[in-house]
């Protein structure tokens, strides 16, 4: 049986990786990746989910494709992105403020200076070159379970990334993959039910200082929600 501690030092090891080696990656690692991260819960055991795995031509087409889109929503804004999940756009605080240190943090770690907007975007279409990542995932879940099939995929994705872990892979989900669901869209059979969520890049991290950053890990007790006043009484 595997130890706690084992686990723990599995669990802690995942970072995100943000830039890779173009050493390939075999389909029968990804397949096996998958298959293990089912063994995660879902509703109903439903698994309201779908993945797309590209690699090869077809990774360099998706990313061209997106690099496209990117560099023509920066020229003309109205043609931004239409992704089929969104959000709050700025975070709300808190959230916002979390997320403003990962960005410095990440920028200081690239050395790019905060009005280097040249320099930022060049960031910004890393991330639709998968980071040089030679494989990507694409993950889809059904609409009609609406935020349970989002949850169910994130428990799987979570398998995979620790999975990965394991077998000395690194991995980066990304939610800016799921911007222009038109393009991913148009490479595969996916039934119009099912949204594109998210993608992930994955393979062999290089040895870029930017691996070498860590994001902090808030202290549990900034996340335990306190007892009502009527519960005390």
């Amino acid at each position: 049986m595997l130890s706690y501690e084992n686990w723990q030092e599995l669990a802690s090891s995942r970072r995100s990786t943000r830039d890779f080696l173009d050493t390939p990656v075999e389909i029968e690692v990804i397949r096996s990746l998958l298959t293990d991260g089912l063994t995660a819960p879902s509703w109903s055991n439903t698994r309201p989910f779908m993945v797309g795995i590209v690699q090869g031509e077809q990774r360099d087409r998706i990313s061209q494709k997106l690099v496209s889109k990117l560099r023509d929503s920066a020229e003309l804004p109205n043609l931004g992105s239409n992704p089929d999940f969104t959000h709050e756009i700025p975070y709300p605080k808190p959230l916002s403020e979390r997320s403003q240190r990962v960005g410095l943090g990440i920028y200081g770690a690239l050395g790019i200076e905060r009005g280097d907007s040249k320099a930022r975007f060049g960031f910004m279409e890393r991330n639709y070159e998968f980071f040089g990542a030679p494989t990507a995932l694409f993950f889809f879940t059904h609409r009609g379970l609406d935020q349970f099939g989002t949850l169910d995929l994130g428990l799987f994705m979570e398998n995979i990334m620790l999975g990965a872990e394991a077998k000395g892979l690194g991995t980066c989900p990304q939610g800016f993959l799921g911007n222009y669901p038109d393009v991913v869209k148009s490479e595969f059979e996916v039934d119009e039910n099912y949204a594109l969520v998210c993608g992930m890049s994955i393979g062999y991290a290089s040895d870029h200082p930017i691996n070498n950053w860590k994001a902090e890990r808030l202290p549990i007790d900034d996340l335990l929600v306190s007892p009502s006043q009527s519960s005390k009484s």
